[in-house]
């Protein structure tokens, strides 16, 4: 029976894992020194060595003739573990076995003492499965183990293990295999089982196994059983579906273009031969990811994977890009590829990022504009809007107006506010203040922007304070400007004939969310009252 080659080439000994030196020097030492903990946690993500770690470590510390830490894998309990005919090593799957029950049971089974091995070992597999009332069950046995029991935990999901979990276990963090180590040792398999490949193809591979040897073992079958012979470059992005590099280069090239049809043309022709359309955005995710490393670094060999001349070719199309331009790019195929993932029409989501990307630069230039116009506004270098004159008008105002020297003079006299005598209270304030604000927009619009982003906080003895929350900053420096606050002070004092201050300042998260909620429990026992009748309705 045929044996995948991740199965097939599993290590052996701790030599033999790929990238987690930091991690089998330790347990190497710990080993060979007798230092050997009763709870071991395995994290990192899928395919890089945590199980394989596991059961290399089960039989080095039961190992009869260990040779510098590692296994010798020829003793009695070396060999009895690799065909799993010794019962001492115990392997568990949290994911079907994450219940109170399992682990009770489990509780009732660790007590006993090993059969032929020094230690019994449990290896559970994707820890962070197991339900809560699992993990308190788990507790008290992982603190306080027999003397021949260790536990190895496993999970690719670190962050969903409950603290009281992490304080008793020894943890290791299991990296992500370099493209370079995972190429290598994919050319001694190849090697070994005298396969021609191009070496070109094994780094197209790693790079889509996104760090986990045993993807990339997978992805390695399925290309040698493609056909007989080399497997090349070609063969490679057929079977895995991937866009060849001239094709991105030149779709990039009419998105830079803005050839929208050539664009679409393009999409319809990937469709077409068999591609995957989340690929491919994950292809042109790369593509631009490549531009942004050769747009800012120095050295970008040693960031990219591939050879010489095709990081020339990235170089050149970068020339005629802006960094925010790529920047953007990105952020839109990232979103796309979140999209797609759900999409029935996926093709329509890529369609949609491209045409984005094509009218990214019309977008931008727009969006400048805008931005500055709104900067104008509200520091108040241009009004809102000015009354056009006519020549007669002109005439006629300046026949009626004496000749003015200053800018001060041209302002109109303070209008003067007689105080009607009746009591003003905050909540008639804020019942009334969207109709103060609509007289403040129709008068100056850039104070009322300023104005509206503003909550009313307080208000006693004729000063009302308004305060703005956190990243509003600007708006309140530029509110609080002398000719903007007499501005708003002569507005609310005339509509409510009282004199009255404002004071604008910076106001807590939670003091502002506190006010809001506030209101909203108000407004709700207004609307029971309203509906019920407030002969009915009493509030405690």
């Amino acid at each position: 029976m045929y044996q995948a080659l991740y199965r097939r080439y599993r290590p052996k000994t701790f030599d033999g894992v790929l990238g987690q030196e930091h991690i089998t020097t330790t347990l190497r030492n710990q080993i060979k020194k007798g230092n050997i903990g009763h709870a071991y946690l395995f994290s990192g993500t899928k395919g890089t060595g945590k199980t394989s770690t596991a059961k290399i470590f089960s039989r080095a510390v039961n190992c009869l003739n260990p040779i510098d830490g590692n296994p010798c894998n020829e003793c009695e309990i070396c060999k009895g573990i690799l065909d799993e005919s010794l019962m001492d090593v115990i392997e568990m799957d949290a994911a079907s076995n994450n219940g109170v029950d399992d682990i009770r049971e489990l509780k009732e089974k660790v007590i006993y003492p090993p059969s032929k091995a020094k230690y019994k070992i449990y290896i559970i597999d994707e820890v962070h499965m197991l339900s809560k009332g699992a993990f308190n069950a788990l507790l008290k046995t992982l603190e306080e183990p027999p003397k021949h029991l260790i536990f190895v935990l496993a999970t690719t999901e670190m962050e969903k293990l409950p603290q009281t979990i992490l304080s008793r276990c020894q943890r290791f963090d299991f990296k992500r295999i370099t493209s370079k180590d995972i190429t290598a040792n994919m050319k001694n398999i190849c090697s070994e089982l005298s396969i021609p490949v191009e070496e070109k193809a094994l780094r197209l591979i790693a790079r889509n196994s996104d760090g986990a040897m045993r993807d990339a073992l997978s992805l390695l079958d399925q290309c040698i059983s493609y056909k007989e012979g080399e497997l090349t470059f070609e063969d490679a992005l057929n079977i895995l579906g991937i866009a060849n590099t001239n094709l991105l280069f030149s779709m990039v090239d009419d998105i830079r273009d803005k050839n929208l049809e050539n664009v679409l043309f393009k999409i319809d022709e990937i469709i077409q031969s068999g591609k995957d359309i989340n690929q491919f955005i994950k292809d042109l995710i790369y593509h631009f990811r490549n531009l942004l490393i050769v747009k800012t670094s120095r050295n970008p060999v040693d960031l990219i994977d591939i050879d010489e001349e095709t990081i020339t070719m990235y170089v050149e199309q970068s020339k005629n890009m802006s960094l925010d331009f790529i920047l953007k790019a990105l952020d839109i195929l990232n979103k796309s590829e979140n999209q797609a993932k759900w999409a029935t029409q996926p093709r329509i989501i890529l369609e949609m990022a491209t045409i984005k990307l094509v009218n990214l630069e019309a977008r931008e230039s727009l969006e400048d504009r805008v931005k500055k116009l709104e900067t104008m506004i509200s520091s108040g270098e241009i009004g809102s809007y000015k009354e056009v004159e006519t020549k007669d008008d002109i005439k006629t105002r300046k026949s009626k107006e004496p000749i003015k020297e200053s800018k001060e003079e041209l302002e109109p006299e303070p209008v003067q506010i007689v105080d009607d005598g009746k009591e003003l209270s905050f909540e008639t304030i804020k019942g009334e203040w969207q109709k103060v604000l609509k007289i403040i927009k129709d008068k100056k619009i850039n104070v009322y922007a300023l104005l509206m982003e503003g909550i009313l906080i307080s208000y006693a003895n004729n000063n009302l304070n308004i305060g703005y929350k956190e990243g509003f900053g600007f708006h309140k420096e530029a509110i609080a400007k002398p000719e903007n606050k007499e501005f708003v002070e002569k507005i609310v004092s005339s509509y409510f004939n009282k004199n009255i201050n404002i004071n604008f300042s910076m106001n807590d998260e939670q003091v502002t969310d506190e006010k809001e909620e506030k209101k909203e429990d108000e407004d709700t026992i207004q609307e029971v009252i309203d509906f019920f009748g407030e002969d009915i309705v009493e509030i405690k």
